[in-house]
């Protein structure tokens, strides 16, 4: 209540992504970007190079109102090859997310995870969890890119869907997402 039926005045937020939590306390969940991408994609990806999957329908955008606050990453990238091993990476804009890498040793790629099944079968699902310190209140743009440790061969990675895709039921369409969270330092 207000005395002397004095105005109380209250700011809503004015985008979709906003909180109405003005104190913006530590550890509170400050905003939330989730994206899922439900349709197939392929790339053919040449020894040594990435496919740097920076498409809108699975990119998650996010902006820290403090370059304080952390980021909390989840999600899952669910990817069909044909057999070789998929490294995957955890990137911001194209370049790869430091903290959400392993460590530099030789000539070792450095990624966020990795499936080395080595069945064209079926595709695989690979989990994210990740903790960053924002660092910066400029926009980042997470994505997945996409590497292989073959020494020779061009490798065809399908997004959603497995290397062998016959139309029948022991086939199947899957989905990968990114969810992002700005949570209060």
């Amino acid at each position: 209540s207000t005395t002397g039926n004095a105005a109380l005045e209250l700011t809503v937020p004015s985008t979709a992504s906003d909180t109405l939590d003005s104190l913006k306390r530590s550890g509170n969940i400050l905003q939330v970007v989730s994206v899922t991408k439900t349709a197939t994609a392929s790339s053919s990806v040449a020894p040594g190079a990435t496919w740097s999957y920076n498409d809108a329908a699975l990119r998650a955008s996010i902006t820290a109102s403090n370059a304080s606050n952390l980021f909390y990453i989840t999600g899952q990238v669910c990817i069909g090859s044909n057999g070789m091993a998929v490294h995957t990476v955890l990137q911001d804009n194209g370049s790869a997310v430091t903290g959400a890498i392993g460590d530099a040793d030789g000539s070792r790629y450095r990624a966020t995870t990795i499936d080395d099944n080595g069945n064209t079968e079926g595709a695989i699902t690979m989990p994210l969890s990740v903790l960053l310190t924002a660092g910066d209140t400029n926009e980042h743009k997470f994505h997945y890119a996409f590497a292989h440790n073959s020494s020779g061969s061009t490798i065809t990675y399908y997004l959603n869907r497995s290397f062998s895709d016959n139309d029948t039921s022991t086939r199947a369409r899957y989905i990968s997402n990114i969810t992002v969270m700005e949570i209060g330092a």
